[in-house]
């Protein structure tokens, strides 16, 4: 008896009970991790990206923890206006509320200004900003019209405020849609609508945002080996730690769920210390 109800008091306690929170980019890193610490905490999720193989893998895991039928797979291109609005429809139909939207589609290309194709630039830009816009956009529309408060998450970059050579693209739209964050904090909050930002930087593992070729040519500039960029990121921030996606994932849940409720506009490092990103 003592053990049920202990496990009853900690399924009450868990910290998104009740709560429905969209991600995209869920099919692997940072939103496969985020899927699986708020299906933990007890939320449902609706999951955006657009490889079904892995979106079924992720909501694989995700119901391990948090129960069968907690998750929902949709494929969705967040640069594609009516997928997008067609995916809202889904997850608010399927579970039939939103609370929290988590903005995490991305990809990451590079290259030096001269040698920067037009549609290198334009990846960028349709992935982070626009995309990021489509969902923030659905999401106001979906509480305001339902009357409704909600939290949205951007995971932008360190790169938003610090830009790194040879990434102008990237740096670009990444600071673009960390500003729209801003904006939409302000248009927000008399609707009780929270609007964050995480910015974390040097993820070497569980990642796919950078292609193979990216990473060689990453590890090139700093002179270094494939095999040696983890240890490379880790020495050069202040605490020389690693980060990983789970860290990422936690700073997420923080400023989605209730222990955030007086934080909007606010943008959060989960970089192990880089001065040249401490906001001032």
């Amino acid at each position: 008896m003592n053990v049920n109800n202990s496990q009853h008091e900690s399924e009450k306690t868990r910290e998104l009970t009740g709560k429905v929170a969209l991600i995209t980019g869920a099919s692997f890193g940072i939103g496969r991790a985020t899927a699986i610490r708020m299906a933990r905490e007890g939320a449902c999720v609706a999951l955006l990206a657009r490889s079904p193989d892995r979106l079924a893998e992720t909501a694989q895991l995700a119901e391990q923890v948090g129960g069968a039928g907690c998750s929902l797979s949709i494929v969705c291109d967040v640069t594609h206006e009516d997928e997008v609005i067609r995916a809202f429809n889904a997850a608010t139909h399927h579970f039939g509320n939103l609370d929290i939207v988590i903005n995490n589609a991305g990809s990451m290309q590079n290259a030096p200004i001269e040698d920067c194709p037009l549609q290198l630039w334009q990846d960028m830009m349709d992935v982070l900003a626009t995309g990021y816009f489509l969902v923030a956009r659905e999401a106001f529309r979906y509480w305001k019209k339902n009357a409704r408060d909600g939290s949205v998450v951007f995971v932008t970059s360190k790169n938003a405020i610090a830009p790194s050579p040879g990434a102008s693209a990237y740096s670009a739209a990444k600071a673009a849609s960390q500003h729209m964050a801003r904006c939409l904090a302000e248009e927000g909050g008399p609707a009780g609508i929270r609007v964050n930002c995480v910015m974390p930087d040097g993820i070497m593992r569980d990642t796919t945002i950078l292609s193979p070729e990216q990473k060689a040519k990453s590890a090139a500039r700093h002179n270094i080996t494939v095999d040696q960029m983890d240890e490379y990121y880790r020495q050069r921030n202040a605490l020389k730690v690693s980060i990983y996606v789970e860290d990422v994932a936690e700073a997420i849940l923080f400023l989605s769920g209730p222990r955030s409720s007086k934080i909007t506009g606010a943008a959060l490092t989960v970089d192990g210390g880089m001065a040249v990103a401490y906001l001032r």
